[in-house]
């Protein structure tokens, strides 16, 4: 698997839970597609309908894909079940 597939697989987890997505770079925003596409790292924030954030994913193209996602809210385990999701794609593959 790739560093840009398994970043959408992440993207389609969290907007199928009814989320929404910011990224930022170096302090700047930036779109989904240059998360995917132009950056080494970005901080991906998961944000509810009334547009509060209610965690962050740290993301970095630096590792293997598998340990792509380098750091993550705590709380974001209990809104996305994101280890079932690590773990689902790391067995998948591996």
């Amino acid at each position: 698997m790739t560093h840009q597939k398994y970043l959408k697989e992440l993207f389609k987890l969290i907007e199928g839970k009814g989320y929404t997505i910011e990224c930022e770079c170096e302090g700047e925003e930036i779109t989904k597609d240059e998360a995917l596409t132009q950056v080494d790292e970005t901080a991906i924030y998961v944000i509810d309908k009334d547009g509060h954030s209610l965690g962050w994913i740290y993301w970095t193209f630096w590792n293997d894909w598998d340990e792509s996602i380098s750091d993550y809210t705590l709380e974001l385990e209990k809104l996305l079940n994101l280890d079932d999701f690590i773990n689902r794609y790391t067995y998948m593959v591996n």
